[in-house]
């Protein structure tokens, strides 16, 4: 591990209380914002907000760069409440300098046998779903997560 690489990796594992004491709430205020209630059902029950996201998701058009990061960044939190939550995974900063979510946030060390060290960059999702033409669906950019997940297992 480079000297540069440490640094990073150093401020992330320092910085993730505050990370995640910040995602819990955000990720309410943002299910909320969305106009699905009762919003708090989300850090129990993620996986059946898809539908309802995907749906008020699905035509938002933001050109905005700072409203693309606000919606990167919480639907970010969404997916990655869902993969924690589906597969009884985890929020952490990754520490494998050979991963190419080295010293990001990730979702992992799922209840899944395997042999590889499991995990995944919600954010490069909330990207990828952003970027996509809308009409958007969440659903398949989900599952597709999921086979590639669940096949590496």
């Amino acid at each position: 591990m480079t000297p540069e690489q440490k640094y990073v990796l150093d401020k992330r594992k320092k910085d993730f209380p505050v990370f995640y004491e910040q995602l819990i709430p955000s990720l309410v205020d943002f299910i909320s914002k969305m106009g699905i209630s009762p919003a708090y059902e989300v850090l129990k029950n993620a996986p059946t907000f898809v539908p309802l996201l995907s749906t008020a998701l699905q035509d938002l058009d933001v050109v905005d760069e700072q409203d693309k990061v606000w919606l990167q960044t919480r639907l970010g939190y969404f997916i990655g409440e869902y993969f924690a939550q589906k597969y009884s995974g985890a929020w952490y900063p990754n520490e494998n300098p050979t991963s190419r979510y080295f010293a990001r946030y990730v979702v992992g060390k799922f209840a899944l046998k395997g042999e590889r060290e499991l995990n995944l960059d919600p954010f490069f999702l909330a990207e990828a779903y952003i970027c996509a033409p809308m009409p958007r669906a969440l659903g398949p950019l989900l599952q597709e997560a999921e086979q590639e997940l669940v096949g590496l297992g």
